[in-house]
């Protein structure tokens, strides 16, 4: 992974369930900028029961009568579908991340890709098999915490680390779609850092890209912004997807920002050097003082360029005779005195 903020463009279902569009997706987002797409995988039978039901964000982004298995099976992409992709992405030099809902999809992922990363998404922050079975695992993990307190996020953590401690970024998230501004919170960015002293990162549904931009600022390495190609589309994530002319924005926004907080220490740019020469004071001669001429405090003021003597160090003058004339409204130079 990079050492820059990772930006990650989650496309989730918004192919439609079309590998055409998933293939359009790879091929347009490789141009913007971002580093990963993210896609997501899963056997509807696996992660629903017959007793599940539709969160309000799908009925209220999702107009149709389907049931969520029904819905579900529409979007999500067959198996072999997703080694496509994988190879996809690798041809345009954009990794591939995809999110599992059941273990029999992320083994599977496991066995026939290999992504930079594991990505578990906020809604599998309690699944015992998925924590269990990623605990084994070497590479990275980044955990999306959107609906989680603080103890579920230790307890997911504790599990991921039981047989070895791990790489994990925390994404700060809020699972509303789209996510109010209200509701962002995004000071505990800070607070997860220092309570987990890991990185971090936003999972944004947000509209707009303000969120990820202040997430940037207060320490976020790692942002994941949804992608569509219309909000007008029929699904459940749209609404909340910024669009490919959006997302390209926020790139730039994001590499702005970076270069706007720098390092952590003071740093003097060489265009502030030269500025310095023109806007900074010297001591300047008051009078016109001859050769063997001892100078007085009153023989000196301060006045710009600031190519001579600084005016904290007016006191070396004082009683020093020059060695040359020295004109009225001149600078001091220490090779003029003795």
């Amino acid at each position: 992974m990079k050492k820059k903020v990772y930006i990650i463009a989650e496309v989730g279902p918004n192919h439609q369930g079309s590998v055409k569009s998933a293939f359009r997706y790879i091929k347009v987002l490789s141009k913007i900028g971002v580093d990963a797409v993210k896609f997501q995988i899963g056997i509807a039978s696996e992660h629903y029961s017959r007793d599940s039901f539709k969160a309000n964000y799908q009925k209220r982004n999702f107009k149709n009568n389907d049931g969520i298995i029904q819905q579900a099976n529409k979007r999500l992409l067959k198996h072999k579908d997703h080694i496509k992709l994988y190879k996809e992405a690798k041809k345009n030099r954009i990794d591939y991340i995809c999110s599992a809902f059941d273990l029999k999809s992320l083994i599977f992922l496991n066995k026939n890709t290999n992504f930079p990363c594991y990505k578990i998404p906020s809604g599998e922050i309690r699944s015992l098999d998925i924590l269990n079975y990623l605990s084994k695992q070497r590479k990275p993990i980044i955990l999306s915490t959107g609906m989680s307190n603080l103890s579920e996020i230790k307890t997911a953590i504790n599990i991921l680390n039981k047989n070895f401690k791990k790489k994990i970024i925390l994404m700060h998230c809020v699972s509303d779609y789209p996510a109010k501004i209200k509701d962002l919170n995004l000071n505990f960015i800070t607070e997860l850092k220092k309570i987990f002293k890991c990185q971090v990162g936003l999972s944004d549904h947000s509209r707009g890209f303000l969120a990820p931009v202040i997430a940037v600022s207060l320490g976020a390495t790692f942002i994941e912004k949804h992608v569509t190609f219309s909000n007008n589309l029929n699904g459940p994530d749209h609404k909340a997807s910024a669009t490919i002319k959006e997302l390209a924005d926020l790139v730039r926004a994001i590499r702005e920002t970076e270069d706007c907080l720098g390092k952590f220490k003071k740093v003097i740019s060489a265009e502030e050097i030269s500025n310095a020469m023109a806007v900074r004071k010297s001591c300047v001669a008051t009078k016109t003082i001859n050769v063997g001429e001892r100078i007085k405090k009153n023989d000196i003021c301060f006045k710009r360029p600031g190519t001579g003597i600084s005016p904290l160090n007016f006191k070396k003058l004082i009683n020093k005779k020059a060695k040359k004339i020295i004109l009225e409204d001149k600078v001091f130079k220490f090779k003029d005195i003795e």
